[in-house]
């Protein structure tokens, strides 16, 4: 079986207007491949599971979710994959779709928290 991986974007103070988070899962391999989305509210101090959803890429191809997020105030978002070559990216938006600063997370910004 392939080994998992783990990504996570750290916890993120959301800015004022914070309306949903985005998040988008891209397969940037040749087979079908699949992620597990998880979004956090780490407002009271504890994880609260707000969001997951399993999602399934076809080769080439990308897959989005919109969460909403009003009541939160710190957040986070981990991804769990078979491949390395799936990438990601998450944005704090406000109700226009506009990015908030400081709430956007590159693939290349995430961290690895674990593999098994």
């Amino acid at each position: 079986m392939a080994k998992k991986y783990y990504w996570t974007t750290g916890p993120i103070s959301s800015s004022l207007g914070l309306d949903h988070i985005t998040v988008e899962v891209l397969n940037n391999t040749s087979i079908t491949r699949s992620a597990t989305i998880n979004v956090y509210d780490l407002t009271s101090g504890v994880p609260i599971l707000m969001f997951t959803k399993r999602v399934m890429m076809t080769a080439l191809s990308s897959v989005s979710e919109i969460i909403a997020a009003l009541e939160s105030t710190i957040w986070e978002v981990q991804i769990i994959t078979r491949s390395k070559k799936v990438r990601m990216w998450v944005g704090g938006q406000d109700e226009a779709g506009m990015n908030l600063i400081g709430n956007v997370v590159l693939s290349s910004e995430f961290q690895l928290l674990f593999s098994e």
